[in-house]
């Protein structure tokens, strides 16, 4: 089995013992924004936060207040309309990329949200397209595809041409019902299976690597990234995976959330200068947490 390269840096904005507190802000609702079973966030190196509001079936940009700065969407399913559309993508390169899980297909978008193009996954001969069900970017602009239909992993290049393919068979080959991915830059692709007690691991072409046992299996864990470690949680505990070999660091506590009110947290994302953000889906409310810093 490889072996995991060990990551000796450890985020930046990691939490030390005796560090400072740090502060947090409830930035949405906000007097232009508010959101309804919102499932995905993820914040872009110029400091929007774009966010899958799901159950108004649109995607949204907003600042480190809150304020709207870009909206696309509206139920139907003409490009760049939306039926429940479940993960958003904006950390990587120049584009958007949404997960639109209704109408079974995968759109980009540019930075202020105007159309850019369309990924569905067919078969020859078959004219429905599968069922994207989670995703992934990396730098490099290679988009990860889970193919709910078919239970494969699929990973395209920046021409959104399939190049090459996991699952379909047995031990590290097989692969089922994930339903969250993320990609760190200097590791390689992670997801994780409804109910299952492990992370999985592959690096840039899917070739499969070592596993993370989780403590508990979880009906509900989501996976996020910086550039360097694997951000996962549940919904009321953050945690960040720097060293293969080491015990994880504790980002956000259990007296956290309970502190700050939260009921579930759903997805968060990682931004520059010691920031992370929240998604309580019990709420529908965003966090920016700034001073995560020793």
């Amino acid at each position: 089995m490889k072996r995991l390269l060990v990551i000796v840096w450890v985020l930046s904005w990691c939490v030390e013992t005796g560090a400072h507190s740090p502060q947090w802000s409830k930035i949405i609702p906000s007097e232009t924004v508010a959101l309804r079973d919102a499932q995905s966030i993820s914040a872009s190196a110029e400091g929007l936060l774009y966010i899958a509001d799901t159950g108004n079936h649109r995607i949204i940009a907003v600042d480190h207040l809150g304020a709207m700065m870009a909206e696309t969407g509206g139920l139907g399913s003409a490009h760049g309309k939306f039926q429940w559309p479940r993960v958003v993508i904006a950390n990587r390169g120049n584009a958007v990329w949404v997960l639109d899980y209704g109408n079974r297909r995968i759109e980009k978008f540019t930075r202020s949200l105007d159309y850019q193009g369309t990924l569905e996954i067919r078969e020859r001969g078959d004219n429905t397209p599968h069922q994207p069900e989670a995703m992934a970017l990396s730098p490099q602009g290679d988009l990860f595809v889970f193919d709910k239909d078919s239970d494969r992993l699929i990973r395209y290049d920046p021409l959104l041409k399939p190049q090459t393919e996991l699952g379909s068979g047995s031990g590290a080959q097989f692969v089922s019902a994930i339903s969250a991915m993320a990609f760190v830059s200097k590791a390689g692709l992670f997801w994780w299976g409804r109910g299952g007690r492990e992370i999985y691991h592959a690096d840039a072409l899917l070739n499969p690597s070592m596993s993370l046992r989780l403590p508990d299996s979880a009906e509900n864990l989501f996976l996020a990234d910086s550039d360097t470690c694997l951000i996962y949680g549940y919904s009321r505990t953050v945690m960040a995976q720097c060293s293969w070999d080491a015990v994880p660091d504790t980002l956000i506590s259990e007296r956290d959330v309970r502190e700050q009110g939260l009921i579930r947290i759903g997805s968060c994302s990682a931004a520059g200068g010691g920031i992370l953000y929240l998604l309580d889906r019990g709420t529908s409310s965003v966090y920016r947490i700034s001073g995560l810093q020793p």
